[in-house]
């Protein structure tokens, strides 16, 4: 091509570059929530397996040492030292069950446990410094956290004298109609850094909202809890965003529902804002009411 034909090669013009840019842009918006369906489709399946491994591991508790494990008792964990025996949560004594054996003999507040996260939610997965309520004693919980709660109506807290070493056998709504774990409410404020406390204490802190949902504590008589409020929390699902009231409340991060698993091991999900009586009574093992319609 001699000079002078490329002096009289005609550029593009102004217009042309603006379409070219708004074509790009609209390919762009087009893609984006397609890319975003498929990160969350696979933080969906990452969860469903977590919870599906949690499900093994409280199984194999239940066969070994003859009942599901307690939710442990309030307020111990506040140091870096395992907890004893019967103090740490349910998720702190199934860590034999998960191939963690090693964090439960020695305790390790700056490792977290991914069969324990939500991938959707991200972070840390451990609370440093839990910054607790002045006036508690100990104030604070460090360590590893959770984003799926128990069941507090079978991974029932230490001190509960109503069902204490519940199992798998004594869940007369059938074992696939009951909720054992599930995703538990958050708001992303709490994401990073994590709590440490105000429902979301570490594993090793037990019988605390942080690894329990689904009946409050000082309220709960035999299967339904005494007090209204924490009644209606207990049967709430919802999605996570600023300014929810997480409470004593389900939830996910993403926009179906949140993640249920099941006695029999097994994973559903119940949609956000299902009517809360009929998620209580997924909640209630001996009550009878099997029928609930998700």
């Amino acid at each position: 091509m001699t000079l002078s034909q490329l002096r009289n090669r005609r550029a593009f013009t102004l217009i042309e570059l603006l379409v070219v840019i708004a074509i790009i842009a609209i390919l762009i918006g087009l893609l984006l929530p397609a890319v975003q369906k498929v990160r969350e489709a696979a933080a969906r399946i990452q969860s469903q397996n977590n919870l599906k491994q949690i499900g093994l591991a409280l199984h194999s508790h239940n066969d070994t040492l003859g009942s599901l494990p307690s939710n442990g008792n309030w307020g111990y964990g506040a140091s870096p030292t395992a907890p004893a025996s019967n103090n740490g949560s349910w998720a702190y004594k199934i860590l034999p069950f998960v191939e963690q054996d090693a964090m439960y003999r020695n305790f390790n507040v700056n490792v977290n446990l991914k069969t324990f996260m939500s991938p959707a939610r991200g972070g840390p997965g451990f609370a440093t410094d839990g910054n607790g309520a002045s006036g508690w004693s100990p104030s604070r919980s460090i360590g590893a956290t959770t984003d799926y709660a128990g069941n507090w109506n079978v991974l029932n807290d230490s001190s509960s004298t109503n069902l204490a070493n519940f199992s798998i056998q004594r869940i007369a709504d059938g074992s696939s109609n009951t909720i054992v774990v599930g995703e538990k409410s958050l708001s992303p404020d709490q994401y990073v850094p994590r709590y440490g406390w105000n429902w979301d204490e570490t594993i090793a802190w037990g019988g605390s909202g942080g690894t329990g949902r689904g009946a409050f504590w000082d309220g709960f008589s035999g299967t339904t809890p005494n007090n209204a409020y924490w009644n209606n929390q207990a049967g709430t699902v919802q999605q996570d965003r600023p300014g929810i009231d997480r409470g004593n409340a389900w939830g996910s991060p993403f926009s179906g529902g949140a993640h249920f698993l099941m006695g029999d091991g097994s994973v559903t999900m119940i949609r956000h804002g299902v009517v809360r009586a009929r998620v209580w009574e997924r909640l209630t093992p001996t009550n009878g009411e099997v029928n609930a319609d998700f």
